[in-house]
């Protein structure tokens, strides 16, 4: 036996000596950056000669050394003047925490490893750099200048000439294949338990629990080509405008990170090229809730689509819209590929069937812009150099399709401004078809509404209105109730306007209190009222109602525990807040 294993390790220690020398790698070409505020993205084509490699990022134009061979760097560690920014073997990969309006330099190095010596570094080296720019949303200062002011197609073209992607520009960038790297920038996300970095597929991702199912980067779930009979088993790549419907294989649709998603391979193949649309009667449903059945949105489709769940409907939305903008000069000619027919009309604009331009439209209200939507925006503009407009302008939506009579009237940039005693309320109104009034609705606590004013729907660029008579109350809310010819109603959103300081209306004292506590108002009452005492909970402990004209009011706090309470008085026109401290 003491042989054998003598044997065994003369035999292993010969093998493991006898490994290959490492040969000096190529060097990687066609090296790509794109910079947002604080981060770069990276792109580069591959060598087959080389097994990873090693960037470092500097402000510096030269580098004041070389890698040495058989020295292995850590990310974040100094380099001469630089510092090591990425180790491994992705050739598309993200440099953060950057400093903004600052020029940096990339250098990327090609490693060979897995044999001896190594790893073993190129003698060439590929270099560039990038600007990142001064601003915190992520997009180009002037970026969409030129579509200022403008609605419906001429907004929609205006969009078109900003984000247009062309096979030679070269954007989309990576490739179809390249994809497969891209998605660990652009569609990753740290699993519920915190302990792994997983896919964040659309058609799996459970945004209340638990995923039925995880994948992580790369083997053993990357799609190789067969399998992907039973959810979970394999990722692939999906279209979520079927490549079918711009011709197959054709670029720049193919490659374009903006359309395709990764996605599990089951779903995504019973999903096929069906529309998206409402699921009546499923005959498919994933296990994280998306659908396949009959579409029962609109009368005018009946047939076989997909439905997502409702946490990724205004991403599809945005998306869907976005192939409509970014290629406003091929879509008219798709009509006839596949089942294209199904949602597209043969036009550039409106470019979509009716029924289809309400269900996005809904959908794209729905559910909107998330963070994760911005964070794959910035993360796709810095490999393709371009942006969806519709993530980073909602608004967007509704001015560019108001002019096909689908799209309802749709309150934009809605503001409140104090104007001494009083509050000017302005609003912008897409195209108003079948329209009536508008209703001001206005609120002292952002629950409770109450109408203030009637504006009949003119069809105006502008509307404005004032309103002089303030409640008494630190902070004033409205919002806007529409009302269509037929009695139709839908709401904007809710704004709110500092108005007043009422804290100072109210005197509390003792403070902090033992037994008794006495509440002297500026000024009465001006209405019957409910005085509520919380806990830091939000406890309810005390209720009181309280006289109009009221402005001496004394409390017994005796039963309550020592600690921090606060006041609400509120009546309609009325809403004063302290607070107090109980100690014994």
């Amino acid at each position: 036996m003491k042989r054998f294993i003598l044997l065994f390790f003369v035999l292993s220690t010969f093998y493991f000596n006898t490994k290959a020398q490492c040969s000096t790698p190529g060097t990687a070409a066609n090296l790509t950056l794109n910079a947002v505020d604080t981060a770069i993205g990276v792109y580069y084509d591959s060598t087959s000669s080389a097994s990873k490699y090693l960037a470092i990022i500097s402000t510096s134009s030269s580098l004041s050394t070389s890698p040495v061979n058989g020295t292995s760097y850590i990310v974040g560690n100094s380099f001469g003047n630089g510092k090591i920014a990425y180790y491994g073997s992705n050739y598309v990969f993200k440099i953060g925490a950057l400093t903004s309006g600052t020029t940096y330099y990339i250098y990327i190095y090609s490693a060979s490893t897995g044999c001896a010596g190594e790893p073993v570094y190129s003698s060439g080296v590929l270099t560039g750099s990038v600007t990142t720019f001064n601003g915190s949303s992520g997009i180009p200062s002037g970026y969409y200048s030129s579509a200022d002011g403008l609605t419906c197609s001429s907004l929609k073209t205006a969009l078109y000439n900003i984000i247009k992607p062309s096979v030679s520009n070269p954007v989309p960038d990576p490739t179809y294949r390249e994809i497969l790297e891209s998605i660990t920038m652009t569609d990753a996300k740290i699993n519920d338990s915190h302990t792994k970095e997983i896919l964040w597929d659309i058609y799996s991702d459970n945004p209340t629990g638990p995923e039925p199912y995880e994948y992580t980067f790369g083997s053993p779930y990357q799609d190789k080509g067969t399998g992907g009979t039973a959810e979970g088993q394999f990722y692939n790549r999906e279209h979520t405008f079927p490549q079918a419907w711009f011709g197959g294989k054709v670029e720049p649709m193919y490659s374009d990170l903006f359309i395709v998603y990764p996605t599990d391979k089951k779903v995504n193949g019973l999903r096929a090229n069906s529309a998206y649309g409402v699921v009546g009667t499923p005959t498919f449903t994933s296990l994280n809730g998306s659908k396949i059945g009959n579409n029962i949105f609109s009368p005018l489709f009946t047939g076989t689509v997909f439905e997502p769940i409702d946490s990724f409907k205004g991403d599809v939305a945005r998306s869907n819209l976005y192939v409509a903008t970014a290629y406003e000069d091929k879509i008219a000619s798709w009509q006839s590929n596949a089942n294209a027919d199904d949602i597209l009309n043969g036009t550039s604009y409106p470019s979509f069937d009716d029924w289809y331009i309400g269900l996005l439209y809904q959908w794209h209200l729905q559910d909107p812009v998330s963070q994760k939507e911005i964070d794959r925006n910035n993360e796709v503009y810095m490999l393709q150099g371009s942006r969806n407009p519709y993530i980073d302008h909602p608004e967007y939506v509704a001015l560019v399709w108001q002019c096909t009579g689908v799209v309802p009237v749709t309150i934009m940039n809605f503001t409140a401004t104090k104007l001494n005693g009083s509050v000017l309320l302005n609003w912008y109104a897409t195209h108003e078809v079948d329209f009536k009034n508008f209703e001001i609705e206005r609120s002292v606590d952002g629950i409770i509404f109450k109408k203030i004013k009637t504006v009949a729907g003119q069809n105006l660029a502008n509307y404005s209105t004032i309103d002089g008579q303030l409640p008494d109350v630190n902070t004033v809310y409205y919002r806007i109730k529409m009302i269509d010819v037929s009695g139709k109603v839908t709401y904007g959103k809710t704004i709110s306007v500092h108005v007043n300081n009422n804290l100072s209306n109210a005197l509390v004292y003792p403070n902090p209190a033992a037994n008794y506590l006495n509440i002297k108002l500026r000024q009465g009452l001006s209405q019957n009222s409910t005085m509520n005492i919380t806990d830091v909970a939000g406890r309810t402990v005390s209720t009181q109602l309280l006289q109009s004209s009221q402005s001496n009011i004394n409390v017994n706090v005796r039963s309550l525990s020592p600690g921090r309470y606060f006041i609400n008085i509120k009546n309609n026109t009325q809403l004063i807040r302290q607070s107090f401290v109980i100690t014994r």
